[in-house]
Protein backbone atom coordinates (compact mmCIF):
# COMPACT_ATOMS: atom_id res chain seq x y z
CA UNK A 1 0.00 0.00 0.00
CA UNK A 2 1.62 3.36 -1.11
CA UNK A 3 0.83 6.48 0.53
CA UNK A 4 1.19 9.90 -0.01
CA UNK A 5 1.90 12.89 2.45
CA UNK A 6 0.70 16.06 0.75
CA UNK A 7 2.33 19.00 2.76
CA UNK A 8 1.56 22.85 2.30
CA UNK A 9 3.38 25.82 3.42
CA UNK A 10 1.47 28.34 4.91
CA UNK A 11 3.40 31.59 5.18
CA UNK A 12 1.92 34.14 7.64
CA UNK A 13 1.73 37.64 6.52
CA UNK A 14 4.59 39.99 6.63
CA UNK A 15 4.15 42.21 10.21
CA UNK A 16 3.53 45.86 9.09
CA UNK A 17 6.78 47.63 11.08
CA UNK A 18 5.23 50.98 10.16
CA UNK A 19 1.56 50.05 12.03
CA UNK A 20 3.60 48.17 15.17
CA UNK A 21 5.57 51.77 15.31
CA UNK A 22 2.49 53.96 15.06
CA UNK A 23 1.03 51.42 17.82
CA UNK A 24 3.70 51.85 20.16
CA UNK A 25 4.50 55.42 19.92
CA UNK A 26 0.53 55.90 20.44
CA UNK A 27 0.70 53.33 23.88
CA UNK A 28 3.74 55.62 24.88
CA UNK A 29 2.56 59.39 23.94
CA UNK A 30 -0.65 57.94 26.17
CA UNK A 31 1.25 56.22 29.35
CA UNK A 32 3.99 59.47 29.18
CA UNK A 33 1.08 61.95 29.94
CA UNK A 34 -0.14 59.87 32.41
CA UNK A 35 3.41 60.04 34.14
CA UNK A 36 3.24 63.62 33.57
CA UNK A 37 -0.08 64.71 34.96
CA UNK A 38 1.22 62.39 38.26
CA UNK A 39 4.34 64.48 38.33
CA UNK A 40 2.14 67.95 37.85
CA UNK A 41 -0.20 66.93 41.02
CA UNK A 42 2.75 67.05 43.18
CA UNK A 43 3.03 70.79 42.23
CA UNK A 44 -0.41 71.93 42.00
CA UNK A 45 -0.44 74.07 44.72
CA UNK A 46 3.19 75.79 44.79
CA UNK A 47 3.17 79.63 43.83
CA UNK A 48 5.83 78.57 40.75
CA UNK A 49 4.67 76.61 37.72
CA UNK A 50 7.39 73.88 37.37
CA UNK A 51 7.24 72.33 33.60
CA UNK A 52 7.75 68.42 33.01
CA UNK A 53 8.79 67.49 29.73
CA UNK A 54 8.08 64.44 27.77
CA UNK A 55 10.18 62.41 25.93
CA UNK A 56 10.08 59.20 24.09
CA UNK A 57 11.68 56.97 21.98
CA UNK A 58 12.14 53.15 19.95
CA UNK A 59 15.63 53.17 19.96
CA UNK A 60 17.49 50.78 21.67
CA UNK A 61 17.79 49.31 24.27
CA UNK A 62 13.92 49.46 24.19
CA UNK A 63 11.00 52.33 24.39
CA UNK A 64 11.45 54.01 26.85
CA UNK A 65 9.36 57.33 28.75
CA UNK A 66 11.26 59.98 30.21
CA UNK A 67 9.38 63.03 32.53
CA UNK A 68 11.65 65.13 33.40
CA UNK A 69 12.33 68.67 34.94
CA UNK A 70 15.54 71.22 35.37
CA UNK A 71 13.45 72.71 38.04
CA UNK A 72 16.22 73.37 41.09
CA UNK A 73 13.09 73.83 43.90
CA UNK A 74 11.59 70.31 42.78
CA UNK A 75 14.74 68.59 43.19
CA UNK A 76 15.52 69.93 46.37
CA UNK A 77 11.76 68.95 47.27
CA UNK A 78 12.19 65.57 45.24
CA UNK A 79 15.44 64.48 46.19
CA UNK A 80 15.77 66.15 49.67
CA UNK A 81 18.45 68.35 51.37
CA UNK A 82 21.09 68.05 53.51
CA UNK A 83 21.09 70.23 57.36
CA UNK A 84 22.55 73.89 56.11
CA UNK A 85 22.42 77.48 56.88
CA UNK A 86 20.44 80.19 55.26
CA UNK A 87 21.37 83.76 55.87
CA UNK A 88 19.68 86.92 54.74
CA UNK A 89 20.54 88.08 51.28
CA UNK A 90 23.06 91.02 52.74
CA UNK A 91 25.32 87.99 53.86
CA UNK A 92 25.27 86.57 50.19
CA UNK A 93 25.03 89.96 48.08
CA UNK A 94 21.19 88.47 46.86
CA UNK A 95 19.60 91.89 48.46
CA UNK A 96 20.20 93.93 51.01
CA UNK A 97 17.82 92.57 53.60
CA UNK A 98 19.65 91.90 56.59
CA UNK A 99 17.05 89.72 58.99
CA UNK A 100 15.29 86.65 57.45
CA UNK A 101 11.68 86.77 58.63
CA UNK A 102 9.79 83.59 58.86
CA UNK A 103 6.92 81.47 60.38
CA UNK A 104 7.27 78.90 63.23
CA UNK A 105 4.00 77.61 62.12
CA UNK A 106 4.70 76.19 58.93
CA UNK A 107 2.56 72.68 56.90
CA UNK A 108 4.52 71.93 53.94
CA UNK A 109 2.45 71.37 50.68
CA UNK A 110 3.79 67.68 49.51
CA UNK A 111 4.91 64.74 51.99
CA UNK A 112 7.45 62.20 50.95
CA UNK A 113 6.33 59.10 49.35
CA UNK A 114 2.78 60.87 48.32
CA UNK A 115 1.61 61.77 44.48
CA UNK A 116 -0.41 65.49 45.20
CA UNK A 117 -0.02 68.09 47.08
CA UNK A 118 -2.67 70.30 49.25
CA UNK A 119 -2.28 74.06 50.39
CA UNK A 120 -0.33 73.72 52.98
CA UNK A 121 0.12 76.36 55.76
CA UNK A 122 2.38 79.49 56.83
CA UNK A 123 1.32 81.66 60.16
CA UNK A 124 2.41 84.69 60.76
CA UNK A 125 6.04 86.07 60.65
CA UNK A 126 7.38 85.87 64.06
CA UNK A 127 11.09 84.80 64.33
CA UNK A 128 13.52 87.60 62.99
CA UNK A 129 17.10 86.58 62.56
CA UNK A 130 20.55 86.36 60.41
CA UNK A 131 19.99 82.98 59.62
CA UNK A 132 18.62 79.84 60.34
CA UNK A 133 19.93 76.72 60.63
CA UNK A 134 17.60 74.57 58.16
CA UNK A 135 17.48 71.14 59.26
CA UNK A 136 17.31 69.56 55.56
CA UNK A 137 14.21 68.42 53.66
CA UNK A 138 13.00 64.84 53.84
CA UNK A 139 13.17 63.34 50.16
CA UNK A 140 9.89 63.28 48.69
CA UNK A 141 11.06 60.44 46.49
CA UNK A 142 8.02 61.26 44.18
CA UNK A 143 10.50 59.74 41.21
CA UNK A 144 10.43 56.71 42.23
CA UNK A 145 7.10 56.54 43.62
CA UNK A 146 5.62 57.33 40.23
CA UNK A 147 8.16 54.87 38.29
CA UNK A 148 7.05 51.98 40.40
CA UNK A 149 3.72 53.12 39.80
CA UNK A 150 4.02 53.10 35.80
CA UNK A 151 6.22 50.27 35.29
CA UNK A 152 3.45 47.97 35.26
CA UNK A 153 0.33 50.13 33.76
CA UNK A 154 3.45 50.75 31.17
CA UNK A 155 4.29 47.35 29.90
CA UNK A 156 0.47 46.66 29.96
CA UNK A 157 0.44 49.54 27.40
CA UNK A 158 3.39 47.95 25.13
CA UNK A 159 1.86 44.74 25.42
CA UNK A 160 -1.77 45.74 23.98
CA UNK A 161 0.68 47.99 21.24
CA UNK A 162 2.27 44.79 20.04
CA UNK A 163 -1.10 42.58 20.31
CA UNK A 164 -3.26 45.21 18.25
CA UNK A 165 -0.37 45.34 15.75
CA UNK A 166 -0.25 42.01 15.45
CA UNK A 167 -3.87 41.75 14.61
CA UNK A 168 -3.57 44.01 12.12
CA UNK A 169 -1.28 42.46 10.05
CA UNK A 170 -2.87 39.42 10.07
CA UNK A 171 -1.50 37.64 13.11
CA UNK A 172 -3.36 36.18 16.15
CA UNK A 173 -6.84 35.84 17.30
CA UNK A 174 -9.20 38.61 15.32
Amino acid sequence: MAGAIVGKVIKPARLKEDALRLKLLNAMRKGGRGIRRDFQKTTEHWEHDVQFDLEISLTLPGPFVLVATDDEIYGYVNNGTEEHLIWAGIYTGKSDKTTLFFSSQFVPKTRPGVIGSNPGFVGERDTHTPYVEHPGTEAGNFDKIIQKTWEPKFKRLMEGAMRDAARASGHGAR
